[in-house]
């Protein structure tokens, strides 16, 4: 099958199974008392009866007909980029405005950590899957082992003890800020034009809106906010993708073709960077893919560990404050990610190996 075809097919697929992912959330908003959903519906400074509030929210909601027709009025919803209303101090009542504010700084540490993850693991794996049983294998082995049985939350502790500012008197290595995406001191006085209300224009990452602006000491103050976040999640992928890397290569090495080449007298750098990485590399890919993915899980905590405002930090306060449409909108959020980065998955491997294309 084409490429062209199989990219096809696969983007229609993506409509079933975005589907199937609106229902799961439906389902999950169906379980929930209807008064704590209309909770934010409600004013309780109006003079309109609660009652008939509360009423006025079912009929808006859709709650008041059955489930398949409330599912449509919730799908209807999803399409208009309406995720539901919530109540948090300093927050938006909008959910969907709520993450558009939350949603590029988790990107940043997702895309910073995978891009450090994979720019160490591919040459690492390359060297120590070449050299099975050497002290750098073993030594491989155990970073990539320990990555696995480490929690992200115990993690981050463990940095900002170690690298936070100010967290251990006199630590000759605590010189990192370990709250936060940047620090109040570093915010220009008077406040650019650009900077509202904690949120920076146009991209909403200070790290590149400080770029953009010439602001290089707010650009420089930003940078070292995420270093202990990144540092965090890409430990994790590392080791994952430094295994499978590191596996892929050692099972290549004992191919035939790999054997005739070396037989004819390729040199072995050679063998190992036509023969052995870039066959090693179709089974990481998928893996790589589903690691970044995965990155989405271990954010939640890592953000709420270090106070960095993304997704994952906004829904952990909204879990603590029981604002359920902003759960639910960040789990739908979440899923859509996890879908969209499957179908990259597939349309690299498919570029990467031929065969699949069926």
């Amino acid at each position: 099958m084409e490429l062209r075809y199989f990219i096809l097919r696969r983007l229609l697929l993506l409509i079933p199974t975005v589907l199937g992912l609106s229902i799961f959330m439906f389902i999950l908003i169906e379980a929930v008392p209807k008064a704590i959903l209309v909770t934010p519906y409600i004013n309780p400074h109006s003079r309109i009866p609660y009652i008939i509030q509360e009423a006025n929210a079912l009929k808006i909601l859709g709650f008041n007909y059955p489930p398949p027709i409330a599912y449509l009025f919730y799908l209807d919803r999803l399409l208009h980029g309406n995720l539901g209303l919530m109540s948090m101090p300093g927050y938006p009542n909008s959910v969907a405005a709520a993450i558009v504010d939350a949603f590029p700084n988790t990107i940043q540490l997702t895309i910073f950590a995978s891009l450090l993850s994979i720019a160490i693991a591919i040459p690492l794996g390359t060297y120590i899957g070449a050299r099975p049983n050497s002290i750098a294998d073993q030594a491989g082995r155990v970073f990539s082992l320990t990555g696995y049985a480490i929690p992200a939350f115990w993690l981050a502790l463990m940095l900002q003890i170690v690298f936070g500012k100010n967290i251990l008197l006199g630590n000759p290595l605590g010189v990192l800020p370990f709250s936060g995406s940047f620090s109040a001191s570093a915010i220009p006085n008077p406040t650019p034009s650009w900077f509202v209300n904690g949120i920076t224009y146009p991209t909403h990452l200070v790290i590149f809106d400080a770029l953009i602006h010439g602001d290089f000491p707010l650009f420089v103050d930003a940078l070292k906010h995420i270093i202990l976040p990144v540092l965090t999640l890409t430990y994790g992928i590392l080791a994952g993708i430094l295994r499978f890397m590191r596996a892929g290569m050692v099972d290549a090495s004992n191919q035939e073709y790999v054997k005739t080449a070396r037989s004819k007298g390729v040199p072995e750098k050679l063998v190992i960077k036509r023969h052995i990485r870039k066959n090693a590399m179709i089974p990481t890919i998928t893996v790589m893919g589903l690691l970044v993915a995965g990155l989405l899980g271990g954010v939640v905590l890592v953000e709420y560990v270090f106070a960095y405002p993304g997704m994952g930090y906004l829904t952990t306060q909204g879990i603590l404050s029981y604002q359920i449409w902003l759960v639910i909108g960040t789990t739908l959020i979440f899923g859509l990610i996890l879908v969209l980065t499957n179908l990259i998955v597939d349309v690299v491997y498919a570029l990467t190996d031929p065969r699949i294309r069926y």
